[in-house]
């Protein structure tokens, strides 16, 4: 049995296509009357947005929009968001939409309850000590397959002076109520599809194999990579697909749950810094890297490596440890190719003049506890270089 005191487990689940639409009983049940719906800068004028608004007003709420959020969520975008409810007074949040705007909404909650700047709540300078229970009630509805932002306890924010990522995190950052609604999700293009659908095998594979090793999470974790295995392709190429997108969805929120405990690993302290420096988003960096970080990692923990291959379609039983842990690189690769993601660093714009600076940075990012192995600054560096084609 693991020991440890495990507390980041997500509130109210509500699961099933159309389910967003029973919100405004959900919120006046609590006594509330006030909302802001939060979401990023491309679906705030999406009917899914702006019917929920007009939806909660109907429903004698009052409702208020901001749209601020861009792909990687910034310091400027968090406060900004602060400033608007500042004004509004909302008595709940509402988010819509992918991790990112979930992040910055997570963020604004604290600095909005609690005052100062969002910078101050960063984990690496003891941020969570200040985060207390009176945040705002939060109701997450994703509509991406990827972050599992509506159950977990951190945003991740960009420090836009710095170019660095870092997380506001605290176990009562967790979403008092998070809606998977899968119909929600079926206007999705392919290529984010693929890419936090990666995003999604990103946090299964890193929970599953890191050093912390809770059971509960490995299971989870472990069953998300078999339905991204099963599901992720046809909900790339058949996108009104439903069965796979509400599997997806389970899938993201199942790894979501995973590293709330057992933390993530070198993959993701790279990729933020590829967010920072570069503006990826975060799930083609993700998708991009795992190849390479597994190749790192492979020697630190080969039986769990060959667990992974197994669980993403590999008959392992004639193959030794090491032939299986090897082969689960090999599935990662094939997967990556067959949804479109690019597979080397420079075909998205990334250069190798930054990679020092990275490498630092990256090793410094808190997310990669869980790394099954120690990594130092020369190895970071080399695991850059390895995804570069040129």
């Amino acid at each position: 049995m693991s020991a440890g005191c495990f507390d980041s487990w997500p509130r109210t689940l509500i699961c099933g296509s159309g389910s967003s639409k029973t919100l405004g009983d959900k919120i006046k049940s609590m006594g509330k009357s006030k909302v802001i719906v939060i979401t990023d800068e491309v679906m705030k004028d999406f009917p899914m947005v702006t019917d929920m608004v007009a939806r909660f007003n109907s429903e004698g709420l009052t409702a208020t929009l901001f749209g601020g959020i861009g792909p990687n969520p910034t310091d400027t975008q968090v406060m900004a968001c602060v400033e608007q409810m500042k004004k509004d007074q909302p008595e709940v949040i509402v988010c819509i939409g992918g991790g990112s705007p979930i992040d910055a909404a997570k963020a604004a909650n604290v600095v909005y309850t609690h005052g100062g700047e969002v910078e101050e709540y960063d984990i690496a300078i003891g941020g969570i000590m200040r985060i207390t229970p009176k945040l705002l009630p939060f109701i997450c509805i994703p509509t991406t397959a990827g972050t599992g932002s509506e159950v977990t306890n951190v945003g991740v924010i960009t420090n836009t002076k710095k170019h660095l990522k870092y997380g506001v995190l605290s176990p009562l950052l967790v979403p008092d109520i998070s809606v998977l609604d899968a119909e929600l999700t079926i206007s999705l293009p392919a290529k984010v599809t693929a890419n936090t659908g990666v995003d999604v095998l990103t946090h299964a594979i890193e929970s599953y194999v890191s050093c912390h090793g809770f059971t509960v999470s490995e299971g989870l974790a472990y069953k998300a990579i078999k339905m991204v295995a099963k599901y992720l392709n046809t909900a790339v190429h058949d996108g009104k697909n439903l069965e796979a997108r509400e599997n997806m969805l389970e899938a993201s929120m199942m790894a979501g749950i995973a590293f709330n405990f057992n933390g993530l690993g070198l993959t993701h302290q790279m990729a933020h810094q590829l967010s920072a420096y570069f503006d990826l988003p975060h799930g083609l960096a993700n998708a991009i890297l795992l190849p390479h970080v597994m190749r790192f990692n492979l020697d630190a923990a080969p039986e769990k490596f060959a667990a992974v291959a197994e669980a993403l379609g590999a008959d392992i039983n004639h193959m030794s440890v090491e032939e299986a842990a090897k082969k689960s690189i090999e599935l990662v690769e094939k997967l990556c190719k067959e949804v479109g993601i690019p597979k080397y660093l420079d075909e998205v714009g990334v250069t190798k003049d930054k990679v020092a600076a990275m490498a630092q940075t990256a090793l410094a990012d808190p997310v990669g506890h869980g790394n099954p192995k120690q990594t130092t600054l020369a190895e970071c560096e080399q695991v850059f270089l390895n995804a570069f084609k040129n």
